[in-house]
């Protein structure tokens, strides 16, 4: 726990960290008119994924269904898990169109959204179940914050750095 604060502490003290050439993706080519198409396109599986993942999760249960998970709450980390990666699919996809900061903020926050819930769904499965669900709405918040906070240091690291040039 001591540790823990030591690093939040240090690092809320560090300067932000720019992306710098982040924005650099392998493909640059486009076709059919669509600008950076391999790395576009690329977001396809994420998206059938993540519809294959709600439709299974969402789909009437009979009793020939065999369930695959213990408890029925279970089930809802791992609703939050694939429509992050339908989400992910949109996000990434319009971000890769046109990278940018901006972009990439609309890019992040939806993974951000399947990995806390997939921590969650670990912890129920692991851990306790009850533990799980409870820590589910603190992750998704906790996770998109930490986005928003980035992009929040990225635009008051902008604006600071075009006042001192001015």
């Amino acid at each position: 726990m001591i540790l823990t604060a030591a690093v939040v502490v240090v690092r809320c003290m560090m300067p932000r960290i720019p992306q710098l050439s982040y924005h650099q993706f392998a493909d640059r080519r486009s076709f059919l008119g669509i600008p950076n198409f391999g790395d576009v396109v690329s977001n396809l599986p994420f998206a059938v994924i993540g519809i294959w993942g709600l439709v299974f999760l969402l789909r009437p249960r009979s009793r020939n269904n065999t369930e695959t998970l213990l408890d029925d709450r279970e089930r809802w980390p791992y609703l939050f898990v694939f429509a992050g990666l339908l989400l992910t699919a949109f996000g990434s996809s319009y971000n890769h169109l046109a990278p940018g900061n901006a972009r990439l903020l609309w890019d992040r926050l939806p993974m951000t959204i399947t990995f806390m819930s997939m921590v969650s769904a670990v912890i129920a499965e692991r851990i306790s179940v009850r533990r799980g669900m409870w820590l589910l709405p603190v992750l998704l918040v906790i996770g998109p914050a930490s986005v928003l906070q980035w992009y929040w240091s990225e635009i008051r690291g902008g604006r600071s750095r075009s006042r001192r040039a001015g």
